[in-house]
């Protein structure tokens, strides 16, 4: 039940963004690869989610849902008090890790720097990034990928393969084989996941951090998923038919997990749809809220005046 929750509220929050933010890039169609991809970790793992999906694991790991819509907005309520906007993340704090500046990768890069700090204070904890498809074929990618295997590093990468980066097919983008391929190529072990059902990414992660736990390195988890919304907000996706979406959107994994716990009597029917009609509402609200939020007033023109907030602590 609280997995299938925090899905239909990591939902309730993207499609209220989609209404309310111009800049968002929708999650709808991925709940079940960054959800199940951090769920159940420890408080002290270090997380780097890929941007899409951010916030939904912002709020599966305790944040407050208008602290986080002010994060995004870039208003007092956030906690940064509004020095800092996000736009399709949240305000990054203590193991989280979120994208600054809109270069992808870089989120894979602090990541791996941040297992090799739990390695070398001999935590017992793991770092976990994710990053989609067409981040793959960043460098920093690739050399983040060889560091974690040279140096066997507690981290496991999350391939949150929605299919296209922006409007380029992945069958097209990657070369030489899939991301999988890549990542065994520099050593990693790889786990191909069926990206919309729940509990097999879960286990999936559940082993790739009790190996990284062990010592026994890293691990790549290529998730195989799909973006059922354009990839921002008013795209006119002339890259791929009507067909293909509708077909995609049958096996939405919000609606999978949910015919299972109702299946398994635990959860109902109408229960499902009254809770979820709640939450978006919910979210709505909360985000309108955000948005109409004035700026702050009092602005930090000195980002090391709050950026204690966002180290690790060793």
């Amino acid at each position: 039940m609280n997995l299938w929750r925090a899905m239909v509220r990591g939902r309730a929050f993207d499609q209220a963004m989609c209404r309310h933010n111009n800049h968002w890039h929708e999650a709808r169609g991925e709940e079940a690869v960054f959800i199940g991809g951090f769920a159940q970790l420890e408080a002290d793992d270090i997380v780097a989610p890929h941007f899409r999906g951010a916030c939904a694991v912002s709020l599966m790991r305790g944040s407050d849902p208008a602290e986080l819509a002010a994060g995004v907005f870039g208003t007092d309520g956030s906690n940064s008090g509004g020095n800092w906007r996000g736009d399709i993340c949240p305000t990054p704090s203590e193991r989280f890790i979120g994208m600054f500046s809109g270069s992808l990768g870089t989120t894979v890069a602090y990541a791996t720097g941040a297992a090799l700090h739990l390695q070398q204070r001999h935590l017992n904890n793991v770092a976990v990034c994710a990053f989609g498809d067409g981040t793959a074929n960043a460098g920093i990618v690739a050399e983040s990928m060889n560091l974690a295997s040279m140096l066997q590093l507690p981290l496991v990468f999350i391939c949150q393969n929605n299919q296209y980066a922006t409007s380029l097919p992945a069958t097209t983008a990657i070369a030489g084989g899939t991301v999988s391929d890549r990542a065994k190529a520099l050593g990693l072990e790889v786990v191909d996941v069926d990206g919309n059902d729940l509990e097999a990414v879960i286990s999936a992660r559940a082993t790739a951090v009790a190996r990284a736990r062990e010592g026994g390195g890293p691990t790549l988890i290529h998730a195989l998923t799909y973006r059922m919304g354009g990839h921002y907000m008013n795209d006119p996706e002339t890259y791929r038919t009507r067909d293909e979406v509708a077909a995609w959107e049958k096996l939405d994994p919000i609606t999978r997990f949910e015919q299972k716990l109702i299946v398994a009597g635990e959860l109902g029917a109408d229960e499902a749809a009254s809770e979820t009609l709640s939450l978006m509402a919910e979210m709505n609200d909360i985000v309108a809220a955000a948005k109409d939020a004035p700026p702050t007033e009092n602005l930090v023109l000195n980002p090391s005046a709050f950026a204690e907030d966002w180290r690790i602590a060793s």
